[in-house]
Formats: C-alpha cells, structure tokens, sequence
C-alpha cells in the first residue's frame, strides 16, 4: 500500500481551495444582486453573461485540461492563474457606478479563465498525490473541507465586518483584496512544499485525446452518466431551495438559519463518512445515499407551512446536507481511480482531461438543473407577486422533490453497478507497481 500522506500535508495542498471556493459558488450566488443593486448593469445583461461565461467554459475547459496534461507539470498553470484571478477579482468585486455589460462580461471571463487554469491542475494533482483507492478520499476530504470554509466564510463575511446581511461595496472590495492577497500566496506556499508527483506519457498528449478518452474509457462515460442525474436532481433542489422555504413554508426570514446548519453539516460529516468508506466501496455508499435523499425530499414536501415548519425543514435539510457532503467527497475520488484506469489501459495520464469534463459537467447541471427546477412551478403558474394558487404549489412540490426524485432512481441503479470498484482498482495498483518496477 502506497504510504499515507501527512495530514499537514493535505492541509497544505487543500488550503489553496479555501480562498478558490470564494470565487464560482458564493460569487455566482450574490454578484448578480449585487451589481443589479450597484452599477448600471440590468438583469438582462446578467442573465446574458451567464450565457456567455457558459459557452467561454465549454471552450477554455478542455484546452486547459489538454495543456496541464501536456505540460507535466501542473504549478505553472495554477501560478498563471492565481495572478489572473487576483487581477479579475480586483476589479470585478469593485466596479464603478457607472459599470455596465462589457466591464461585467469582460472581468467575469476573465476570472472563470482564471479559476479553471487553477481548479483543473489542482484537481488532477489532487488524483496524482497518492494512487491509493483510500488515500484519496483523505486528499478529496480536505480539499473539500477548506473549499466548504471559504464559502461559509464568503457568506459570513457581512456579519465579520459589521455590515449586517448586506454585500455592501465595501464588504465586496474587503472580499477581492482577502482572496486577491491569499489565493497566490496559498498557492506558491503550497508548490513550494508539495512535491509534485512524476507522471507518465505527458508528451503524447493531443487535442484529440478529448475525445478518444471518451471512447477508449467506458468507466469514464459510465461515471459522467451518474454525475449528470445526480448533478441535475440536486441542482434543481439547489436552485429552488431558498424559493420553497420562503414563498411557500413562510420562513424567509429564517434562511440562514437552515442554510448554516446545512452547510455544517457537509462540512462535519465528511470524517464520518471517510471512517465508513474504509468498508464501504465509494460507490455503493454514494448509490445508497441516494434514496436517503429522495427519502428527505419526500418528507419536506409533506411539512405544512407556517413557523412550525421550521424545525422539520432545518433537520431534514441539514440531513441532505451530510448526504451532499458524501458526494463532494466521493466524486472527485472515484474520478481519480479513472486517471489510474486510463494510465494503465491507455499508458497515459490525462487527469487534466478528466478533470476537465468534470468541471463541465458541475457547470452544466447547475446550470441546465438550475433552469429546469426554476421553470416546472412557472409551467404551473406559480409567481412570486401575489398568493400561491393550488397548482402552483403542485409545480413547487413537483419541481423540488418530484423531478429530482425522478432523476436519483435511475442514477441508483448506475451508481450501484459502476464497475470501478476497490477490488478492480487494487488489481490496477498491482499492474503500475509492477510496470514501474
């Protein structure tokens, strides 16, 4: 068995995600607002910049993953790019009253060109640390821990700075200089003391090799499969959770109070979920998981509204929390066992490429999962002025657990016969221990 790293280590390597979680999630949750409320941007021209940033990732993505992988090394790249993000974040975080489509448009690209030239490397790096099926979930544990507290500090950081719940421009100019000082200074701390792992066949890499690992890899479009069912189901519950708790449970002024915990709860049961998965394959576990989920979402909808609904909708969302947390945990792990099937199936390792079409597919299901769950209650009527009617309330029960029910059945059964499992993976072991031998 390869050698477990040291936690100080995985630390170390993880930290880098704390200030990089602060710059899609968080910022694509509050940015929107927060010009709509402060410069001349109109939220056409937002919805316009979603548009394009989409295409812009589609395009930049692979061709990153392509180029980390032919490279060798992947710090280069992730150096460029925390210079390009602290630059973007300067200047997007801090806009003009006067700012408008082409300075939102322009920096908004800029930075998700930045964060992709850091998050692709990092994660392939992250794959390539310890080829142990174990060892990975440790490195994928604190990595998404760091990344959870950057977004729980992301959040917070109005209350931190005496700003109440408002991103006030002056709380969004403390929050690029916080990221735009840290994220180069993690970085370059984090290649200085992590040795980079040696990689094999980095000179053959093509363009091509995007697709002819699609073809050459039925675990890998096995793999993306499931992602995109469950990405879809849990994007539309993201996507329409704030609107289900306020316009329909009555409790907007209590949003925090069920998103904190939530979120906590990724975060603490990561460990738990690490010590199971020491006896667990990581995709029974995440199979199993599922109907839990579906289980919640079938409780939430049966909460009547009102104060008293509270309570019950904290718990059970604080419970699909944990449950996330198990995904966030075991993807990125299960996609590095992938890199080490296509090293010893094909004699290359393309995690770049691998990781590459992971990110487009989390930014496809937040996205087109995120569109779906939004238009379900409108096809019912539903609206957001004036008093719910019976069948808008349908479209909200249907759009929040309904479809994603749908979704994670399906996604189950794949999940449960996804062929990569502990067994396969340490007969792969035994074959690149006994090539580099």
């Amino acid at each position: 068995m390869p050698q477990s790293l040291p936690a100080r280590t995985l630390i170390l390597f993880g930290l880098v995600n704390l200030p990089l979680s602060m710059l899609m999630s968080p910022t694509a949750a509050i940015l929107p607002n927060f010009y709509i409320e402060h410069t001349a941007v109109t939220l056409g021209m937002m919805a316009t910049v979603t548009l394009v940033s989409r295409l812009f990732d589609g395009f930049t993505d692979p061709i990153i993953g392509v180029l980390s992988d032919r490279l060798g090394s992947r710090k280069p790249l992730m150096l460029v790019g925390a210079l390009v993000c602290a630059l973007a974040v300067w200047q997007l975080f801090r806009p003009a009253p006067e700012a408008g489509l082409g300075y939102l448009l322009g920096w908004y690209l800029l930075l998700a060109l930045g964060w992709t030239l850091v998050e692709i490397p990092h994660s392939a790096m992250a794959a390539e640390l310890n080829r142990d099926y174990q060892q990975r979930n440790r490195i994928s544990m604190w990595r998404q821990i760091l990344g959870f507290a950057g977004g729980v500090l992301f959040m917070a950081s109005p209350m931190l700075l005496g700003q109440g719940k408002s991103f006030t421009p002056e709380v969004m100019a403390a929050l690029a200089a916080f990221v735009a000082l840290t994220l180069p200074l993690t970085l370059v701390w984090m290649c200085w003391r992590v040795p980079e792992p040696k990689v094999h066949g980095q000179h053959r890499i093509r363009p091509g090799d995007m697709l002819q690992v699609l073809r050459t890899l039925p675990w890998l479009r096995h793999f993306l499969l499931t992602q995109v069912l469950f990405g879809l189901a849990t994007g539309a519950v993201s996507s329409l959770f704030v609107i289900y708790a306020s316009q329909y449970l009555e409790l907007g002024d209590s949003i925090a109070r069920i998103a904190v915990p939530m979120t906590l709860a990724m975060v603490l049961s990561m460990p738990l979920w690490l010590q199971l998965l020491k006896r667990v394959d990581k995709h029974r576990l995440w199979a199993v998981s599922a109907p839990g989920m579906m289980a919640l979402l079938l409780v939430i909808i049966n909460i009547e509204p009102g104060p008293s609904a509270l309570m019950p909708m904290t718990i059970t969302m604080t419970l699909f929390g944990s449950m996330m947390g198990l995904s966030a945990l075991v993807l990125p792990s299960m996609l590095g066992d992938l890199v080490d099937a296509d090293l010893v199936h094909n004699g290359r390792d393309r995690a770049g490429i691998l990781f590459a079409f992971q990110a487009l597919v989390v930014k496809l299901n937040q996205g087109v999962g995120g569109a779906i769950g939004l238009s379900i209650p409108v096809w019912f009527g539903f609206s957001a002025e004036g008093a719910l009617t019976d069948s808008a309330v349908t479209g909200l029960k249907l759009a929040f657990a309904g479809w994603p029910c749908l979704l994670l059945a399906p996604m189950v059964v794949l999940a449960w016969r996804y062929p990569l499992d502990r067994k396969t993976h340490s007969e792969l072991g035994a074959t690149m221990t006994a090539s580099n031998s």
